[in-house]
């Protein structure tokens, strides 16, 4: 994407990366009136932003990257600085998002801190940043609804012509109808369970907020789930180690986010690496549909600790394990404060289910004390999916992902090792439903 960006900025197409920048090379539709001069003139005027070496530069929220953003910080260019602002024009939207995409959350946040109640509408489907095929389904489901240009098959036609219309005519009268502003996907729903849902706001209110604990698991190895904390005192190691010579195998929703007609495939289970956390199988059908976050105690050998956490459907008989969402966090960022203390523009970028935030600011910023057990609150991305009877819940751990992310050398190895309890009630907490049938 910053090599894409930077050969738009600079009008020089052919170096865009394959295969994006084939599609490019005949250039955009030319601007009436605009001559060679002037588009010479404009193109030297253009300050080509380095993104990734501004992300490399930007530890905290705050920070000031002069070489790369003249000293702007993020707020700066960021758009949920402008929420209220777009919130007073009344404007209606209609937002759509892939929960396989990395949009899904911006788009809850968009509809409920920007445009809800004004006519808006939000779709979210099974879908990856192409929205062009179903993704994470699962193991064997198909849908026909597998791209969101199909939007009118999801009954949603008049909703966008109304949208249309208002634009179109500049009139006042917003978007209105019998039909719920909200409709939404669940991933590898049954057949007695409807996967397309329609609601009028988010979180949706059939939902119940579980904590299941980490236990030591009975089979041993790794640990296991409980509804209640762990009576006894376990630990877990977890390894940092980036391997840059190691291949992941399959396609991410990263890789999707660039490579966009690739389909996603995640190959779970042959991430030897991970700390494997799993369930009993499920003795009815469960759906987890919004924002998962992860309440964990861990310990580091090092003053840092970036932590990865992947949420899974393992079928114990096939062994098969299918990828459902996602969190990373970095341990520096790691103070929270309550949601009724979140004021200004900061409360348009958080989750409306999540009960807490991190300001991501240095002044918040504090380096972990070595081997000292340390409670660590993160969320993971947004999700809709249910997970089938005699199905088990994962959750793997790791330090790393050298794939997708920039990790910070490391002199000797890091340990990072997950505490469960009475002193260190580590859980995740799931908004679900349990459909006993």
């Amino acid at each position: 994407w910053n090599q894409l960006v930077r050969a738009l900025d600079s009008s020089r197409l052919l170096e865009a990366p394959h295969p994006i920048g084939t599609s490019f090379v005949t250039g955009f539709k030319g601007v009436k009136g605009a001559t060679k001069a002037l588009v010479r003139e404009a193109i030297a005027s253009h300050e080509t932003v380095d993104l990734s070496k501004t992300l490399r530069q930007t530890i905290h929220k705050d920070d000031r990257p002069f070489e790369t953003l003249k000293g702007l910080k993020m707020d700066d260019c960021s758009p949920y600085t402008k929420c209220e602002e777009i919130r007073e024009c009344k404007i209606p939207f209609y937002i759509v998002g892939g929960w396989l995409d990395g949009s899904a959350r911006s788009s809850i946040n968009m509809f409920c801190h920007a445009a809800g109640g004004n006519g808006s509408r939000l779709l979210l489907g099974p879908w990856t940043h192409g929205g062009v095929q179903h993704a994470c389904l699962g193991p064997s489901q198909k849908s026909e609804y597998s791209s969101f240009h199909k939007v009118m098959k999801v009954g949603r036609s008049k909703l966008v012509a109304e949208v249309i219309k208002y634009f179109l005519s500049v009139g006042s009268e917003q978007p209105s109808g019998e039909e719920q502003a909200i409709t939404y996907f669940t991933m590898n729903a049954p057949e007695c369970i409807p996967n397309w849902r329609h609601i009028d706001s988010w979180p949706p209110e059939y939902l119940q907020d579980t904590a299941l604990y980490i236990t030591a698991s009975h089979q041993g190895g790794g640990g296991g789930h409980s509804l209640d904390p762990s009576p006894a005192e376990s630990r877990w190691d977890v390894e940092f180690s980036v391997q840059k010579s190691e291949v992941r195998r399959g396609n991410s929703r990263f890789h999707t986010m660039i490579f966009v007609g690739d389909l996603l495939k995640y190959k779970m289970h042959k991430y030897e690496d991970h700390l494997l956390v799993d369930s009993q199988p499920l003795d009815c059908h469960l759906e987890i549909t919004g924002t998962p976050y992860l309440d964990i105690w861990i310990q580091s050998s090092d003053v840092a600790a970036d932590l990865i956490c992947y949420l899974e459907d393992f079928d114990p008989v096939t062994g098969k394990v299918n990828y459902v969402t996602e969190g990373v966090f970095r341990a520096l960022h790691r103070k929270t404060y309550p949601m009724s203390e979140c004021r200004g523009h900061f409360r348009s970028s958080l989750s409306p289910d999540v009960p807490f935030w991190h300001t991501f600011a240095e002044k918040d910023a504090a380096p972990l004390v070595p081997n000292e057990p340390t409670r660590i609150q993160f969320e993971m991305m947004p999700t809709s999916y249910c997970f089938q009877k005699g199905s088990c819940l994962r959750l793997a751990f790791s330090g790393s992902d050298e794939a997708h992310f920039l990790h910070d050398e490391v002199k000797e190895k890091r340990i990072i090792t997950l505490c469960s309890g009475p002193e260190h009630k580590s859980c995740i907490h799931l908004p679900n439903k349990i459909y006993r049938l």
